[in-house]
């Protein structure tokens, strides 16, 4: 009865549990806020496709593009990202309706499962049930991952299938039933959202099995030929879209990768383990050599015990690092979010040493872990409304504008597209701006981000001396981004020192 009970608690209850707990982490007030721009270019490619069956990069009155149109190929199919998570985003439009609350849902859906996700993969390494639920936890209370998975983007998608590729891996090495069918299944679909991810988990996967499982190395090759034929055709059909022409400044130079490399892992270590907070560092050092210490003589069975599974997740950590910092046009913390569970399960494996040398050392280790993670002002996010710079223009514009007007506007364009449905003119488009000269509306904002942005603003700033234009000022703060997901320019609450959102209306002769 006893056993019974254990097995039921551990297959059934606890993963309930941590749903609902994680239920109640991620998905309230993911309507809170407009969506920003790369979330509204995803909401209007995703659209695209309940209209025409596959995503457009444009409709009828407006372009979706921030590269300057490289993003589609012929005919205006969008070929920039593969299709999967607009499939998925498309999905809950037609079941659920288009809102901000159904753009993010799937997201944070995923991101529930992910950490479900670390439950099963630490569970199925033999590690125990409390090394499970501290691996769960740290990602559930993990500041910079529930923001990523509270976006209308990929993110939570990749880091889900990612964490699925990792498990079924592990249960191929046990030799379970049906291993290499899940995990043919997850890899192809990981490489339908970022063909990055795909290509790093089947590298790391036989760098693995060469340094510690050759005898498995000819079972794997049967599943990653079938991968290969599923992904191949994407490949193929997508040839034409070249990422050079955007950012070949960027891709394999030597410089930019160190840059990138070193960027990564200041930032995994500053929004993960927080070690800029003094004495954090220090103190989370000591944590580390008391743990050490405490196991030396046992050190050696220690790692025995775990070296398999450890090992694979540095592996796979590194080789990401690398292959982003080689081939990433920037070193934007999103693009590590497949790290991060994996994060959460190394830190996890120290804090479980932790609590077999000491139940108090282990709660330390959480302690030093959680304490400067912004919860307080997540928390607080969660519980109030937040008022960006698109919520001001979007109010106007639905109150004052015609259908048929059009809007110029230097950055932001997408959102306005979303929520209005109007002609906007400008962003990072590429499009032919004397278009501009019908604009019936100008927005000039305060800060741009690229050069394009920049050629954007100083063209509209000429078409306001060519023409009579009256400005008004929004009740709305013009920040950079409506509410972007990097935690350095995460907004928890609204803007209140920065200046209001100004709009110009042509005045008509």
């Amino acid at each position: 009865m006893i056993s019974f009970w254990k097995k039921y608690n551990s297959d059934y209850f606890l993963p309930l549990l941590i749903f609902i707990v994680s239920a109640l982490v991620f998905l309230p007030n993911i309507g809170r806020n407009f969506l920003w721009q790369d979330e509204a270019q995803t909401a209007l490619i995703s659209k695209s496709i309940l209209a025409h069956g596959i995503p457009y990069g444009h409709d009828d009155k407006n372009s979706f593009s921030q590269e300057m149109g490289a993003e589609n190929g012929n005919g205006g199919i969008y070929k920039w990202h593969p299709w999967i998570p607009f499939y998925i985003h498309a999905a809950f439009f037609q079941l659920f309706g288009q809102s901000d609350f159904t753009a993010r849902l799937s997201d944070a859906l995923f991101g529930i499962g992910t950490v479900l996700l670390c439950f099963w993969t630490v569970k199925s390494t033999g590690r125990g049930m409390r090394a499970s639920l501290l691996a769960a936890g740290i990602l559930m209370l993990m500041v910079p991952f529930l923001l990523l998975s509270r976006q209308c983007r990929y993110y939570s998608m990749a880091a889900f299938f990612s964490m699925g590729c990792i498990w079924t891996y592990f249960l191929f090495l046990q030799s379970k039933k049906h291993a290499r069918l899940l995990l043919a299944c997850c890899t192809v679909i990981l490489f339908h959202i970022q063909m990055i991810y795909g290509a790093v988990f089947i590298v790391s996967m036989l760098i693995h099995l060469v340094l510690t499982k050759k005898e498995f190395f000819i079972r794997i090759l049967s599943p990653i030929v079938g991968v290969i034929c599923f992904v191949l055709p994407w490949i193929i059909y997508a040839s034409e879209i070249s990422y050079q022409s955007r950012y070949g400044q960027f891709l394999f130079n030597q410089d930019f990768s160190k840059e990138f490399f070193f960027d990564f892992i200041r930032q995994l270590l500053l929004y993960v383990v927080r070690v800029r907070y003094w004495p954090n560092p220090f103190y989370f050092l000591l944590f580390l050599y008391i743990v050490v210490v405490w196991h030396r003589k046992s050190i050696r069975t220690v790692w025995n015990n775990t070296k398999i599974y450890l090992g694979f997740y540095f592996i796979y950590g590194v080789l990401i690092l690398i292959t982003l910092s080689v081939t990433a046009p920037n070193s934007f913390f999103r693009y590590l979010v497949p790290v991060l569970p994996v994060c959460a399960i190394v830190i996890g494996e120290f804090i479980e040493l932790g609590f077999q040398a000491h139940p108090a050392l282990g709660s330390v280790g959480i302690f030093l872990i959680l304490f400067h993670q912004p919860l307080s002002n997540y928390c607080y996010e969660l519980t109030h409304d937040f008022r960006g710079p698109m919520e001001g223009f979007v109010g106007y514009l639905r109150q004052n504008a015609q259908p048929t007007d059009t809007v110029a506007i230097s950055y932001g364009d997408m959102p306005i597209k979303w929520y209005t449905g109007l002609r906007v003119i400008g962003g990072l488009t590429g499009e032919n701006l004397e278009d501009a000269d019908h604009a019936r509306w100008i927005i000039i904002r305060k800060h741009f981000n690229c050069t394009q942005g920049l050629v954007v603003t100083k063209f509209l700033h000429s078409q306001l001396q060519k023409g009579r234009y009256e400005k008004f000022i929004l009740d709305a703060p013009d920040t950079p981004y409506e509410n972007r997901e990097d935690p350095q320019n995460h907004l928890y609450r609204t803007a209140t020192k920065e200046d209001r959102v100004v709009i110009y209306e042509r005045i008509l002769q």
